[in-house]
């Protein structure tokens, strides 16, 4: 009955439910008589618009079916297409619904919609067409989706890049020879490295300067460019004439290398230092094969390489300091300057220290143990073996501008142990306040010259004012940019400037961070402990087993 009421329009595309002259609808329908009365006229598979529909079968079933007439309840559509451009236009992803009744996806009409979308890069064209097929199958409504394009991002350019040709002398000397029966001789480490004038020390790999990439609507995402580094010209070296990229020696000696350059030092080899000996001052790198005895000092300009031990000596030096033994004091009495001093303005590498003075500006790796001494550095303190389960930090005061590192800090039962990490917090922290007062100060004079009504001033004054008034705006924005900086290294120095700790915290350490102490009095296991910038945590940390 219902299908009387029922009318296609001209093209068979939309059906409309009409009130045909004399005819009434007396009994009662529900939304399924409608649904059916579609299918059977051919309509099924067509767009339902239910509001419309539930309209008509409440005027039906109140008598009311004059008040309605001509209403559109169902439309033949084609598949739709729609396509959504992400992470800025760098994925193009297009979603196809399923027709009703209407004719599936096709070819022409997603080349019209790529176009209308202007995509036309990094077009994926398997992907296209798997959609193209699986929308013939899609039920009306149902939808489907893949990637169908994909930008290139952009490759930045690689920094130039410094290649040493010849050895490192303090990773060639930290290798004790194996003897012919297999066992390793810890006291012959190797023959000194030297090189002869025009040897080539160091091959520089220009910068390059990145590929472009594009989005898929084809903008030029432009790639950087690599910092371009020239050499860093050291003492005894020189640019090629024939090759800007190749560092040779202009002298005899042994390469020192720098992160961008290499060093000629000049090099002294001793047996040991003793009373024989004397006290021994060099201009250049000192490698001393056995021990530095108690008494003695030594100075260089330049590295110094200790095969055995330093015992009770004063050992200073330009570059790093290596001791393949260790560095051995004696006790003093509390309150008593150490008599085992080693000072560098590098880094200082051993295998235990006690009884010592350590200073460097650079780190300071000990891999057994710091024992009742006195260790300031200006970078950071590792005190831990390769595994990161030996390594122990007991007695004495430990001061660290970075982090600090070791598996044991304090001793079960011993000596109170005290350390300091970012050493230079307040420092840093007033460097920022006086920065925040010259921005202050800064912005208080340009409002200061903003309050002058140029228009009354003489033309002379005006422009002086003007200039002012800009160098005074130049001024405010250097500051910001400056301080926003020194805020980002501060923060960075505080997140990264922590003691870590892979095993065991003793009770009776000392644990500082700017004036914040905090005293152990129990035990901890692998512990990280840092500063907030107003309180000391200690936190635990899970240690992952080294294969």
């Amino acid at each position: 009955m219902i299908e009387h009421f029922l009318l296609f329009s001209d093209n068979k595309s939309a059906v409309h439910f009409t009130v045909p002259e004399n005819m009434t609808l007396n009994q009662s329908i529900e939304a399924s008589d409608v649904h059916q009365a579609l299918y059977s006229i051919g309509a099924g598979q067509f767009y339902l618009f239910e509001k419309e529909i539930e309209t008509i079968i409440s005027a039906i079933n109140t008598g009311n079916i004059a008040s309605i007439n001509n209403v559109l309840i169902a439309q033949r559509l084609n598949a739709e297409i729609a396509i959504d451009l992400q992470e800025n236009e760098m994925l193009a992803s297009m979603t196809v619904t399923g027709a009703y009744g209407g004719h599936p996806l096709r070819a022409p009409e997603i080349i019209e919609v790529l176009s209308h979308h202007h995509i036309v890069k990094g077009i994926k064209k398997e992907n296209l067409k798997a959609l193209l097929i699986k929308s013939k199958n899609l039920e009306p409504g149902e939808v489907c989706s893949n990637i169908i394009a994909c930008g290139r991002r952009a490759e930045e350019g690689q920094d130039t890049v410094f290649e040493p040709l010849v050895p490192n002398i303090k990773e060639r000397i930290l290798q004790p020879q194996e003897m012919d029966d297999g066992h390793v001789d810890m006291r012959n480490l190797g023959d000194v490295i030297s090189v002869k004038k025009n040897t080539p020390l160091m091959r520089r790999i220009p910068a390059t300067l990145g590929i472009n990439g594009n989005t898929v609507t084809g903008k030029i995402i432009t790639a950087a460019q690599g910092n371009d580094i020239p050499f860093t010209l050291f003492p005894g070296s020189f640019v090629s004439q024939n090759d800007p990229n190749l560092l040779l020696s202009n002298i005899d000696g042994t390469p020192l290398i720098h992160h961008a350059g290499v060093s000629i030092n000049n090099l002294l080899t001793l047996k040991r230092v003793n009373a024989t000996t004397g006290h021994v001052s060099f201009e250049g790198s000192i490698f001393i094969q056995e021990d530095i005895e108690s008494g003695m000092k030594v100075t260089a300009t330049g590295s110094i390489i200790v095969g055995g031990f330093i015992e009770n000596a004063e050992v200073t030096a330009k570059h790093d300091i290596t001791v393949i033994n260790g560095i051995i004091g004696r006790p003093v009495p509390e309150g008593t300057p150490l008599t085992c001093i080693v000072n560098t303005e590098g880094q200082i590498t051993t295998k235990l220290a006690q009884n010592s003075h350590l200073m460097a500006h650079s780190d300071i790796r000990i891999t057994l143990h710091a024992n009742h001494c006195l260790v300031e550095s200006l970078g950071s303190i590792v005190v831990i073996d390769e595994t990161e389960k030996n390594g122990t930090i007991s007695g004495g005061s430990v001061t660290a501008n970075g982090s600090i590192k070791t598996a044991n800090l304090g001793i079960e039962g011993g000596a109170y142990t005290k350390v300091h990490a970012f050493h230079h917090f307040n420092t840093q922290k007033e460097n920022l306040h006086l920065l925040q007062k010259r921005l202050d100060d800064a912005n208080a004079q340009v409002v200061k010259i903003a309050q002058i009504n140029i228009s009354r001033q003489p033309p002379e004054l005006a422009e002086k004012i003007l200039r002012s008034k800009e160098k005074s705006t130049q001024d405010l924005l250097a500051l910001k940019s400056q301080l926003e900086k020194e805020h980002i290294i501060f923060n960075a120095h505080l997140r990264e400037s922590h003691i870590f700790v892979t095993n065991k915290i003793f009770p009776r350490v000392d644990i500082q961070f700017n004036t914040e102490h905090l005293i152990t009095k129990r035990e901890y296991s692998p512990s990280k402990i840092s500063y907030s910038g107003y309180e000391i945590n200690i936190d635990p940390v899970m240690i992952k087993k080294k294969i």
